[in-house]
């Protein structure tokens, strides 16, 4: 693939990770000004975060992608790793979301009994196991992959430590959810870091296609 047009692909699909990760944090605002920290969340806030996830998700397969072509030089090996899990990580919250807007969303408001656990935020929820893994550890091991890739320069290493961190925190939610004690951090790798991140990367892509 040509290293300019998989940066323009990479630059856009950073603004357009960003441009939503701002939407999923109005959302966030929205829900604890509204519906204050309630749990499980308002069926619009549930429907919100679920197409924002669902697109965010194929906007990162493009990124990992890009950053594959475009960063990996003679690390090859570990941006496919990072494509990989990217795929993986998508392939699970996909599953998890469409499932929401179709067989749930079609159930509404009276979810038969035998549809409970696939409920996005239901106690025991199948959905929200898958969505767990597919946040809280394959799109960590896909940052983890890639953050060796940034190094050279300033940002390039403001890049790395940022994917460090949102694996870190990443894999703190999913332990304490495996082990029943709940950390509740995972929004803030999701959210403002992921969002940093975007930002970032956009930057350099562009800096890389202007080259």
């Amino acid at each position: 693939m040509d290293k300019k047009f998989a940066s323009r692909l990479g630059f856009w699909a950073a603004v357009i990770v960003a441009a939503l990760g701002v939407l999923y944090l109005l959302l966030l605002i929205y829900m604890m000004v509204v519906d204050g920290f309630s749990y499980p969340p308002s069926q619009f806030v549930q429907l919100g975060a679920g197409i924002i996830t669902f697109l965010t998700v194929q906007g990162l397969v493009v990124l990992f992608t890009a950053i594959r072509f475009v960063y990996a030089g003679d690390k090859t090996v570990l941006g496919s790793l990072g494509v990989s899990f990217s795929v993986l990580f998508a392939g699970v919250v996909s599953i998890n979301r469409f499932v929401q807007f179709t067989v749930i969303q079609q159930s509404l408001p009276d979810v038969p009994a035998d549809l409970l656990r696939f409920l996005p935020y239901a106690e025991g929820s199948v959905m929200l196991s898958l969505e767990v893994l597919g946040w809280g550890f394959f799109s960590s091991m896909a940052a983890i992959m890639v953050a060796p890739l940034f190094s050279a320069s300033k940002i390039d290493k403001s890049i790395r430590w940022l994917f460090l961190v949102y694996a870190f925190v990443s894999l703190l939610n999913l332990i304490g959810f495996v082990t029943k004690t709940p950390i509740p951090v995972g929004p803030i790798a999701w959210g403002p870091i992921l969002l940093a991140i975007c930002i970032l990367l956009a930057v350099h892509f562009r800096q890389v296609e202007e080259r």
